[in-house]
């Protein structure tokens, strides 16, 4: 397994050194599926629940056979199992909507509930047991996919990214500027709100003046200019939401 994974990043390593401009749509393909297998097996990091671009995300890093994750967030319906990652922390990524409040939940391990080891807030519950537990200061939602249409009748582009200094919006209606339609960092994504007409458009993302396509868009091309360019279909009919 372990060589597997030296594999694995030394070949997105190798193809991210690539000139993306000239990078194939194949190529492109097996990068973000390689992206996807090695997302989070090799988190090392363990901290309480946390929010991140696309979840929350739970670790547990003791040394169990099995390790899984139930709470109020699921209703305490299931427990979850977590996977464990190249570094032996076990994690999950819980991606549906939740509102805010205080979350309490709990790690089975073994077969036997415990608190989390590292999470310090625990409060008794009904049943006069102390449990551990998160706070969400805001609802979350999070996007499927581009774009997001508003019910004002404009639609909304969003990226992941938190690193990232700056991020630019452009596309083939906009004559492919990549330095006039800035995105806005809020709640951590990049986004921009348009008025496009309906109709076919070819897009991009311009990360620190680098061209990028859009991560969660499999539509992609490669235009006369020699760059691959994301494609979608601007259509007032859809209904994708911010899910909450």
């Amino acid at each position: 397994m372990r060589k597997i994974s030296i594999l694995l990043i030394f070949s997105i390593f190798f193809m991210s050194c690539q000139d993306k401009d000239t990078e194939t749509i194949e190529q492109y393909e097996a990068r973000m599926n390689r992206l996807e297998i090695l997302r989070y097996y090799n988190i090392q990091d363990v901290m309480p629940p946390r929010i991140i671009n696309d979840g929350i995300l739970f670790t547990f890093a003791e040394n169990y056979d099995s390790v899984e994750v139930s709470g109020d967030f699921n209703n305490w319906e299931d427990s979850i199992p977590l996977i464990k990652s190249s570094y032996g922390v076990y994690y999950y990524l819980w991606q549906s909507p939740l509102k805010k409040g205080q979350y309490f939940y709990r790690y089975r391990v073994n077969g036997v509930w415990i608190n989390d080891p590292v999470n310090t807030n625990t409060e008794y519950d009904d049943n006069n047991q102390a449990v551990s537990y998160f706070v969400l200061t805001n609802d979350i939602g999070f996007y499927e996919k581009n774009p997001i249409y508003n019910s004002d009748g404009t639609v909304t582009f969003f990226y992941s990214n938190n690193t990232a200094k700056e991020v630019m919006f452009t596309s083939d209606k906009l004559g492919f500027d990549s330095l006039r339609y800035p995105m806005i960092y809020s709640n951590n994504l990049w986004v921009i709100t348009l008025r496009p007409e309906p109709g076919s458009y070819y897009y991009n993302f311009v990360v620190d003046r680098v061209w990028e396509v859009d991560p969660i868009n499999m539509n992609v091309y490669k235009g006369n200019d020699g760059r691959l360019h994301s494609y979608i279909l601007i259509n007032y009919n859809q209904t994708n939401m911010i899910k909450y």
